[in-house]
């Protein structure tokens, strides 16, 4: 098989050239080979192309050997050089290899040439090869290896070296950092693949949004991180409000149409520090500020950092509460607005914080859905909502409702979950009333339904809470497997001062789909009556029954069935 050869030939004499070359050739190569003898020449040819290899002669009349293989250096420090000279003595030759040669040839001995040739093209290629492994171990160390971004170990160097430019010169410097909104549910209902690929798509975007002198950085999961030179807090502000825009344009990946939001927080030097590690922890707590306020971006203010002291201080004794048994259920009845028969008791989540006190759901559920504790916390206070009303514990049997995190609906093995919870606990699927949000079950229809038809198959009840609160549609109601379905408060409000048609439509509606018809936050007596007019079918609220603890609740049933009786 003949083997290509690109060959520099560093020699005066024709004649030796062309014995050079006709040896190769009888080896088995195809040559292409150049002759120069001038050191313009051999610079003429290194930039014209790459060659295989490089033989020279030791001594020319107009250019040395070793002069050759210096020139030769400063282009290929890798490409393999022989010297193919005439008579050679010893201490010549070991001059000529501690300048750098990979060989020495006699022109007498060319037989020796092309096995000479084929060591050393072996050699540079395990050269190459690890030069070439070395420096991607080290590009890895600094780049994040989706989207090819200096990774937070880069940007935090970057960053401290501008920091410092930035004290001598007195030019200011900006900070953002950035976290993606809506990415989870991406990976939870589409997978990793399809979560890596819109991450590296967000990442084109900011590189495109910045200039070459600028340094974006992914820091992380979702979070991305933006060094800006010489740019005033104003000027980084402007482009946040930017990034927030082109961000939220639609992505299409396998060929759903995806959206994404991002919550960017702004940190300047000098103004809010003038070390990297400063910017950093206040720039992440302006994005903190941004993202729990929906603004789309904020500069940091020292006001932000008490409350994310206090938030982190949360997080972390959320951590401890869910382990130490600090969360607890109280429970407000939901009654048959005709018979007045208790059909179930909503379970609300309090925290029985060991400095705080009490603490109602609103000072907690979003922190718990921030930091992925939401998952453990809703286990538990299900486990707790069948424990306090299973029916082998109280008669007569009351179904427990418990509202469902939107990220356990997005788990697959979310039924399995909670078919081990009932087992174990001795309890008919039926006793438990699962409430999920119709906002929850838009972001993700085919995943939401797919566990919702397994829950329901196995007999647990469904409820769509809060409802008129979001797309307010019953049509898609139609394809869910639900049984109940919960009018908001806002509706319910102002019903005895004047009738509300919306109610009226969903109640009527909702009975030609099969559902059974809660009407929430009933605060008196008139709309509890107006609710029955109107077909509600149940209701629950203030006028009912106040939430209260297990023992008082049960209490409260019970003084209720013996009034029937």
């Amino acid at each position: 098989m003949t083997r290509s050869l690109r060959v520099l030939l560093i020699e005066d004499s024709e004649d030796d050239a062309a014995l050079t070359v006709r040896e190769l050739e009888r080896a088995g190569y195809e040559v292409t080979a150049e002759r120069v003898e001038t050191g313009g020449a051999l610079v003429a040819a290194l930039e014209r192309q790459r060659w295989d290899v490089a033989l020279a002669d030791f001594t020319m009349p107009q250019f040395s050997g070793t002069a050759a293989l210096r020139l030769l250096r400063e282009y290929d420090p890798e490409l393999p050089f022989l010297f193919v000279s005439g008579t050679i003595g010893e201490d010549v030759a070991v001059a000529a290899m501690r300048a750098g040669a990979h060989d020495y040839i006699i022109k007498g001995q060319l037989k020796r040439l092309a096995p000479a040739i084929e060591r050393e093209l072996r050699e540079v290629e395990v050269r190459r090869s690890r030069r070439h492994a070395e420096e991607r171990l080290a590009h890895l160390a600094y780049h994040d290896p989706l989207t090819d971004l200096p990774n937070r170990l880069l940007l935090q160097d970057r960053l401290q070296q501008a920091a410092l430019a930035s004290a001598r010169t007195s030019d200011p410097l900006s900070l953002i950092v950035i976290d993606l909104d809506g990415f989870k549910a991406v990976n939870d209902s589409l997978g990793h693949h399809a979560g890596d690929q819109l991450l590296q798509q967000i990442a084109g975007r900011l590189r495109g949004a910045v200039r070459d002198c600028d340094t974006v950085a992914r820091l992380g999961g979702d979070e991305f991180g933006i060094v800006l030179i010489d740019t005033s807090l104003d000027a980084a502000a402007q482009l946040a409000k930017k990034i927030v825009q082109a961000v939220q344009q639609p992505i299409l990946i396998r060929g759903q149409l995806l959206v994404v939001r991002a919550s960017c927080g702004i940190a300047g030097c000098p103004d809010h520090g003038t070390a990297g590690d400063q910017l950093l922890q206040k720039a992440d707590i302006a994005m903190y500020a941004a993202k729990h306020g929906a603004l789309g971006f904020a500069v940091y203010a020292a006001e932000r950092d008490r409350a994310a002291h206090t938030r982190l201080s949360l997080i972390s004794d959320l951590r401890a509460g869910i382990d130490s048994e600090q969360f607890r259920c109280e429970y407000q009845p939901i009654v048959n607005l005709h018979t007045g028969a208790v059909l179930a008791v909503e379970a609300l989540a309090r925290w029985q914080h060991p400095k705080l006190g009490a603490l109602p759901p609103r000072d907690f559920i979003e922190l718990a859905e921030e930091t992925d504790l939401i998952e453990p916390l809703t286990m538990r206070l299900l486990e707790r909502a069948l424990d306090d009303w299973a029916p082998a514990r109280f008669r007569p049997a009351i179904a427990a409702s418990v509202n469902l995190s939107p990220r356990m609906l997005r788990d697959p093995a979310l039924a399995d979950r909670i078919e081990q919870v009932l087992r174990v606990r001795n309890v008919e699927p039926g006793a438990l009333i699962l409430e999920i949000t119709e906002t929850v079950i838009m972001a993700d229809p085919l995943g939401a339904i797919r566990v919702l038809a397994r829950l329901h198959d196995m007999g647990v009840q469904l409820a769509i809470d809060d409802f008129g609160t979001g797309y307010s549609s019953l049509s898609y109601l139609r394809r869910l497997p639900v049984d109940v379905l919960k009018i908001d408060r806002s509706l319910v409000e102002g019903l005895e001062a004047q009738p509300d048609p919306i109610i009226q439509s969903t109640i009527d509606l909702a009975h030609q789909l099969g559902l059974i018809v809660v009407a929430e936050g009933i605060e008196s007596a008139g709309v509890a009556e107006r609710l029955r007019v109107l077909g509600c079918d149940a209701g629950q609220g203030w006028a009912i029954a106040t939430p209260a603890n297990p023992d008082e609740v049960r209490r409260w049933v019970a003084d209720r069935v013996a009034s029937e009786l």
